[in-house]
């Protein structure tokens, strides 16, 4: 007869098992397509491989858990490949930090596939959950540090807050996944396998939010993507522009060389369509847009980035709410908005 806190633990796991599985294939969804090269996706396979591998992991994980409730059996083969499964999503973990902080010459991961490797030579039950719990507990603590130095320490505004969110999320999968474990079970209760998968839920749910804010990894080093920026009117006034390879205002003279003609002629294009288009492809550069009260914002970049139009949104609407009085009665003097600098190098946090 099944403890009721057994069922809605086998509940839950199911549960766990399948959203792993809805979250591997957004991230496939958000490769799908891409064109960036394999350098900048491979980073997102590993994280898809991580849910991929967890979400197999735990079908076997539950599987082994139903035969050791309900017929009192351990069947060695249901361990011993959610064993190897979680290594392998664990080692896909380490390797996207260690891909992305290039000094660690892939050591962790290496140290992470021994362990999945001793799974194939090790043959009871007890060494097997030893060995898991060993290099799991080991694990995490790392995945913590580099999750701060490699995702967390680099970034700023709303992309640390989202990584700060993963950081969250990663904690509450290693406590959930220490409360599942079956020795804490034995003593403490069923319920607390229970409310420990719950919080592995919580905590992927969390981890998938924060980096789902990356367009690529690439996005780490966002200012390298900056090319330019023009503020401009409905009608093709230019009221600003700035120069990021320069950090300096372009200058009316100077506007014409920066291929702005070109850039007047696509935003005309659009305004006459009345397409409300975010981004358009422009020679071999990005264009992102955005559109405030009778102005549109224009940053041109190398790469596409989710989170510089995030910094685009900011700064139209700083951009607005800073001037919207002298927009208002604006008699063509460019010169007013000369504090607009300022108000770049705090929003794309340039050195003055």
């Amino acid at each position: 007869m099944f403890d009721v806190w057994k069922l809605f633990g086998l509940g839950f796991t199911f549960i766990l098992s399948n959203y792993l599985f809805i979250i591997f294939f957004y991230f496939i969804k958000k490769i799908y397509g891409s064109k960036k090269s394999i350098k900048e996706i491979l980073p997102f396979l590993g994280i898809a491989f991580l849910f991929l591998f967890g979400g197999i992991s735990y079908i076997f994980a539950n599987l082994f858990d139903y035969f050791q409730w309900h017929y009192e059996i351990k069947i060695l083969i249901h361990f011993r490949l959610h064993s190897i499964l979680y290594f392998a999503s664990i080692a896909s973990c380490i390797f996207v930090y260690e891909y992305v902080i290039k000094k660690t010459k892939y050591l962790l991961t290496i140290y992470i596939l021994i362990g999945l490797i001793a799974n194939f030579i090790v043959y009871t039950y007890e060494a097997l959950n030893f060995l898991l719990n060993l290099f799991l507990g080991s694990a995490i603590p790392i995945l913590l540090i580099l999750q701060y130095v490699v995702f967390v320490r680099p970034t700023s505004g709303m992309l640390k807050r989202r990584m700060y969110i993963s950081l969250v999320g990663l904690i509450s999968a290693g406590v959930g996944s220490a409360l599942r474990n079956y020795f804490i079970n034995e003593f403490l209760g069923y319920y607390i396998f229970s409310i420990g998968t719950s919080i592995v839920i919580i905590g992927l749910l969390l981890m998938a939010y924060g980096f789902s804010a990356f367009s690529t990894l690439t996005d780490l080093k966002w200012k390298d993507k900056l090319y330019q920026l023009y503020v401009v009117t409905e009608n093709g006034i230019c009221l600003y522009a700035h120069s990021f390879e320069n950090n300096l205002p372009i200058t009316n003279s100077e506007l014409l060389a920066t291929g702005f003609s070109g850039i007047q002629k696509l935003l005309s294009e659009i305004l006459k369509t009345k397409e409300a288009l975010r981004i358009i492809e422009y020679k071999n550069l990005k264009i992102l847009i955005d559109f405030g009260p009778n102005i549109v914002f224009l940053l041109v970049i190398s790469e596409q980035s989710a989170f510089l139009f995030y910094k685009l949104k900011e700064f139209s609407e700083k951009f607005s709410n800073f001037f919207k009085d002298l927009l208002k009665n604006w008699q063509g003097n460019t010169e007013i908005f000369t504090p607009t600098k300022s108000l770049i190098q705090s929003i794309f946090e340039l050195n003055l």
